[in-house]
C-alpha cells in the first residue's frame, strides 16, 4: 500500500457493513481512498463470516480499515473481550489499518502490539454517540490520546445544534499538532462532514452500502459536496 495515501490532507473512508457490500472490497474504488470494514455489523448478522471475509480481504483492491466497534462506542455487536481479541488477531494480517477505541484500550494491548508489529496504520478513536460533549471532555480525550502513539486520532460525538458542533470545531482548530479527525453523528452528521474537513479534519467517513452511524451520509454525496 502506498504510504502517500496516509499523508493526504483529507482521506475519504467508505464504510461497508453488509454481506452484499463485501464485494466492494474486491473492486477498485474511485470514491473511497480507504474502505472501512465494519466487522461488528457484519458479524452480528453472520457469525460464519470470518473465513469468507479473509478470502475477500486477500483480494482487496483498495486499502481496508478494520473496525470491530463495541456497542457502548456506537457499534452493533455486544462483544465478549476474548472473542473480539481473537477476531482482531485473525483479521489484522489482511487489513491495512485498524481502529481501536480509547475507552477499550486497556483490553486491546495484544491487538495493538500486533498492529504495530505488522506495520498497520492505527486510528485511536473516542465516541459519544448518544449525547453531546463539552469542550473539557474533548480536551480530556486529547490528553489521553497523547499517551498512545497512533497515526490518527478520531472523535465522533452527537451534535444537535451549532453549539454542539462548535465544540468539535474548537478542538480541531486549537490542536493542529495532532492528526485529528472529528465528526458528528445525529442531526448534524451531514453538515459536519461538509464543514470540518475544510477546517483540517484529516478523515471523512461516509457509507458505501448502508449507514453505520446516525445521520451518516453516503460517501458519494460527501465527495460531491467537497469538490
Amino acid at each position: 500500500m502506498s504510504s502517500a495515501l496516509w499523508k493526504k490532507k483529507l482521506i475519504h473512508i467508505g464504510s461497508v457493513a453488509t454481506s452484499q457490500g463485501l464485494s466492494l472490497i474486491t473492486q477498485k474504488q474511485s470514491v473511497a481512498d480507504v474502505v472501512e470494514l465494519r466487522f461488528d455489523a457484519l458479524y452480528a448478522r453472520h457469525y460464519d463470516a470470518v473465513a469468507r471475509v479473509i478470502a475477500i480481504l486477500k483480494k482487496r483492491q483498495t486499502p481496508v480499515l478494520l473496525t470491530l466497534r463495541t456497542r457502548n462506542e456506537g457499534g452493533v455487536r455486544n462483544w465478549k473481550s476474548t472473542e473480539r481479541i481473537r477476531l482482531f488477531k485473525q483479521l489484522l494480517p489482511y487489513a491495512d489499518a485498524v481502529d481501536f477505541e480509547l475507552a477499550n484500550l486497556p483490553l486491546l494491548k495484544e491487538p495493538l502490539r500486533l498492529a504495530r508489529k505488522l506495520n498497520k496504520k492505527v486510528i485511536l478513536s473516542a465516541h459519544a454517540v448518544r449525547r453531546k460533549i463539552t469542550y473539557k471532555r474533548g480536551a480530556d480525550w486529547l490528553s489521553q490520546f497523547r499517551q498512545t502513539r497512533a497515526d490518527f486520532y478520531k472523535i465522533a460525538t452527537f451534535c444537535r445544534t451549532q453549539r454542539d458542533l462548535n465544540v468539535l470545531v474548537k478542538l480541531l482548530i486549537n490542536h493542529p499538532e495532532l492528526r485529528l479527525a472529528v465528526m458528528a453523528v445525529g442531526p448534524l452528521a451531514k453538515k459536519s462532514r461538509q464543514v470540518l474537513p475544510l477546517l483540517g479534519s484529516r478523515l471523512v467517513y461516509g457509507y458505501l452500502d448502508a449507514p453505520v452511524a446516525k445521520g451518516q451520509p453516503a460517501l458519494t454525496e460527501i465527495r460531491s459536496q467537497l469538490t
